[in-house]
């Protein structure tokens, strides 16, 4: 038996899921949960996530396991082969502060939910999304001052580790959904690039998912 992700192609933090089963080669099935047309509400995923959110992973046990850094963190326990966390300690917290400053302070902003409430409200849309765009971008402005302190060839030192896949889901959505420049962060594309480099993690991309929009 495999692990069954269920996620969508747009997700970033799908992505992150899968960019990590894919690096790690870990045996997985798709399932597709269309978020654009709210098939997370529907019953049967309601038994695989109780806030009926993506992504969700069901172990080859038939455990639900649901938010994606604490899913990432079961995967690296697992299955430390080809780890993703460093084994010295500062190290370690380095690489789990900038994923947990990605994953509270920037990922929001790209939450469908939040974009669907932008959208809904015409009236005050274009203020709402230049505020989008300002905190989303300050967010991103304090992560390259942040990496510039830690980084080599990746974010914490010259070994991918979960900050770097983090950064490469959400600099790859922003680009594709909501077209960011991102050219002045020269510490975090660096970082984009060399992640790219590797294959596993750059076909994980949503945009070569069979699920992902016309």
């Amino acid at each position: 038996m495999s692990y069954t992700l269920y996620g969508f192609a747009m997700s970033s933090c799908t992505q992150r899921i899968r960019s990590i089963l894919n690096y790690k080669k870990i045996p997985y099935t798709q399932v597709s949960v269309n978020f654009l047309k709210k098939e997370q509400l529907s019953e049967e995923y309601k038994k695989i996530h109780p806030r009926q959110i993506i992504p969700a992973l069901v172990t080859p046990e038939g455990h639900s396991l649901i938010e994606s850094v604490a899913i990432a963190e079961y995967l690296e326990e697992v299955h430390p082969e080809k780890p993703i966390l460093p084994k010295n300690k500062i190290q370690r917290a380095q690489v789990r502060a900038i994923a947990e400053y990605i994953n509270s302070s920037i990922q929001p902003f790209q939450h469908l939910g939040i974009q669907q409430y932008i959208n809904s409200h015409s009236e005050k849309q274009l203020e709402w999304k230049d505020q989008w765009t300002h905190w989303n971008m300050l967010g991103i402005s304090n992560l390259e001052k942040s990496i510039s302190r830690t980084r080599g060839r990746f974010s914490v030192g010259d070994q991918l580790t979960l900050a770097d896949i983090l950064i490469y889901c959400q600099v790859d959505s922003a680009q594709t959904r909501f077209a960011l420049d991102f050219g002045q962060y020269h510490n975090i594309m660096n970082i984009y690039y060399n992640v790219n480099n590797i294959k596993e993690i750059e076909q994980s991309r949503g945009i070569y998912q069979k699920d992902f929009p016309k």
